[in-house]
């Protein structure tokens, strides 16, 4: 299992004029930080978890900005495709900043949208969670039993008390779909079937065949012995 990670497709470490993060010495999981942003730190990280069959990649911009107006991403749900019976996690993340007033307050917020209409998340649980003092939220979403009317599109609405503006982020659940035979596999288990078919004709007639040769030597048998009797009992 490796851990690579880019900035602007250039991989790491990077030197300082291309970007000032570094491994935090102390991140069991390798996390990259800065100790102080510089303006050549903008641009788009990603990171790249890769195994010897699977690879994962999550994207992120990274920006600049003298004072916080409203609240940006820092994680995107995800769509999923999940069948009926089995379990489904989503998690959205969003930095907010400081907030300045004593009374203001973040808030984070799953729902069910029916005709861009939000509706409580039924029979599933909400975790919110905070990193870097507050200043980033999110939260995860949990449905550990999906049913037939859990499909369809959610959001995650993020809204800080520094700004009136609300952050929404979307993501659909949707169910496994039943892959239609295409005309070749058709035409091959249309062959297939034919072939057992006749196979099975085949067999039957070996063993109507069979029997029949059976019965035959039987009465032939029987005929024989009894001729032999009578002519026994006429030398008699």
């Amino acid at each position: 299992l490796t851990v690579c990670r880019f900035k602007n497709n250039k991989p790491h470490p990077w030197s300082k004029d291309v970007s000032s993060f570094i491994v935090y010495p102390e991140a069991a999981n390798q996390t990259i930080y800065s100790p102080r942003l510089e303006e050549n730190d903008i641009g788009n990280y990603s990171c790249v978890l890769r195994n010897e069959t699977h690879a994962i990649k999550h994207e992120i911009e990274l920006r600049l900005q003298d004072k916080l107006d409203n609240p940006m991403p820092t994680f995107r749900p995800k769509d999923l495709v999940v069948s009926v019976g089995e379990s489904a996690r989503f998690y959205c993340e969003a930095f907010v900043g400081n907030l300045y007033l004593p009374d203001a307050t973040n808030e984070i917020v799953w729902n069910q949208m029916f005709d861009d209409h939000p509706h409580n998340v039924s029979d599933s649980m909400q975790v919110n969670v905070t990193r870097e003092e507050g200043q980033i939220i999110g939260s995860y979403l949990s449905i550990p039993n999906i049913q037939a009317h859990h499909y369809g599109r959610y959001r995650c609405q993020i809204v800080s008390g520094n700004s009136a503006q609300k952050l929404n982020l979307s993501v659909l659940l949707s169910p496994v779909e039943v892959t239609a035979m295409t005309d070749t596999q058709l035409s091959l288990l249309v062959y297939v079937m034919a072939v057992l078919l006749l196979v099975l004709v085949i067999m039957f007639v070996w063993i109507c065949w069979t029997v029949q040769q059976r019965t035959n030597s039987k009465k032939d048998n029987r005929c024989s012995a009894q001729f032999i009797a009578n002519n026994e009992h006429e030398n008699v």
